[in-house]
C-alpha cells in the first residue's frame, strides 16, 4: 500500500507497505524502497498502490533491510559515512543473521547489501 508522508520540505513523500513472511509490515519511504530492484520493478508494475508482501523474508531480516535502505537512501550520504555505516550495521551481526541479510538482499535485488554480507561472512570465516 502506499501512502504519501511529509519530509522535512513538507511535499509529501510517498511510502511503500511492505510486509514479511511472517506477518510484519514495514511503512518505508519510496525513495529508501526503491533501491531495491526487486521492489522498484513491482512499483512500476503497478504494485505500489498494494501491500508487497515478501514471502522469503521474515520480518526481523526485513526490519534490518528496511534500516540499511532508509540510511542509504540519505543524500548526501558520503563515502566515509558509507563505510562507517556499514562497519556499524554488520557489527552486532552473526553468521547466521548474514546469511539471512544476504538471502533478503539477493531476494531484494540489492547489489552493495548482498555484497557487504557475503564480505562478512568470508571475513568471518577467516577467524
Amino acid at each position: 500500500m502506499a501512502s504519501t508522508q511529509e519530509n522535512d520540505d513538507k511535499k509529501p513523500e510517498t511510502t511503500i507497505t511492505l510486509k514479511s513472511s511472517d506477518g510484519e509490515v514495514f511503512e518505508v519511504p519510496e525513495s529508501a524502497a526503491v533501491l531495491s530492484y526487486t521492489i522498484k520493478n513491482m512499483v512500476e508494475d503497478g504494485r505500489e498502490g498494494d501491500v508487497i508482501s515478501l514471502e522469503q523474508v521474515d520480518g526481523k531480516t526485513l526490519s534490518w533491510v528496511v534500516a540499511y535502505l532508509k540510511k542509504r537512501a540519505v543524500d548526501p550520504f558520503s563515502e566515509k559515512d558509507k563505510d562507517e555505516f556499514d562497519t556499524e550495521f554488520f557489527s552486532d551481526k552473526d553468521v547466521n543473521s548474514l546469511f539471512d541479510i544476504g538471502n533478503a538482499a539477493n531476494y531484494l535485488n540489492i547489489k552493495e547489501l548482498l555484497d557487504m554480507s557475503i564480505t562478512k561472512i568470508v571475513n568471518l570465516r577467516r577467524m
